[in-house]
């Protein structure tokens, strides 16, 4: 029994030694986000005692369509990683109150499979965190809404969906005041309006008001709003 009772002392004295030698430094600044054991608690090895993040970056994951990948200029095999030379901008902003925050920051990487319910594609954004900067911390767990510019497109017209009739034509109002239709090609839809990438001209008129019967050369007076 005192042999015993010698053993679990040195045993004890062993374990104290051993925790006044232990220190468990994370990798990278953080802050702790959830604790998985409470004070005094033994620990088996390999067991996971906590959840921490970097506080110099945040990542935003964003969903994004097919119809918008098309405008981020990436290949189109881009998946993983992207390459830094191709990285899109991104804006992130949120509101505290009535002030409107925003971070800058960059399309980091792609995920490789299509979200089965939203058939969307989701992209990680990475928000460099500057301490001395005057934007506070972005916390992580907020609605945030995020700005990805894409490919810069010169020469488009902004019209409003109204202006829009059947096989992509608009129509024009020539200098006698007289309907032309004209084939247009577009960019994309936006909301309530289009963007037309060719077929109109600098300057040129074009019927923005839904008519119901219309005659190519049917002559009008032009009403500028």
């Amino acid at each position: 029994a005192e042999a015993n009772l010698l053993d679990a002392r040195a045993s004890s004295d062993q374990a104290r030694r051993d925790l006044a030698r232990t220190e468990l430094i994370a990798p990278f600044d953080g802050l702790v986000r959830s604790e998985h054991v409470d004070l005094g608690q033994f620990i088996p090895r390999g067991t996971s005692i906590a959840v921490i993040y970097a506080t110099d970056f945040v990542e935003v994951r964003l969903p994004i369509s097919a119809d918008q990948m098309q405008y981020l200029g990436l290949p189109v095999d881009s998946r993983g990683l992207l390459d830094p030379a191709v990285r899109p901008p991104v804006t992130v902003a949120a509101d505290f109150g009535d002030t409107r925050l925003l971070w800058e920051g960059e399309l980091v990487r792609l995920e490789a499979e299509i979200d089965e319910r939203s058939r969307l594609l989701y992209g990680v954004a990475r928000l460099q965190i500057d301490d001395n900067a005057e934007t506070p911390f972005l916390p992580v767990g907020m609605f945030v809404q995020a700005e990805i510019r894409g490919q810069r497109a010169d020469a488009v017209v902004r019209l409003p969906r109204s202006a829009m009739r059947d096989n992509n034509q608009v129509l024009v109002v020539d200098t006698e005041n007289r309907l032309r239709f004209r084939q247009v090609s577009l960019l994309r839809l936006e909301h309530d309006d289009i963007l037309v990438s060719e077929g109109l001209a600098e300057g040129e008129l074009v019927c923005i008001s839904p008519l119901q019967t219309v005659v190519d050369g049917m002559h009008v007076n032009p009403v500028f709003e």
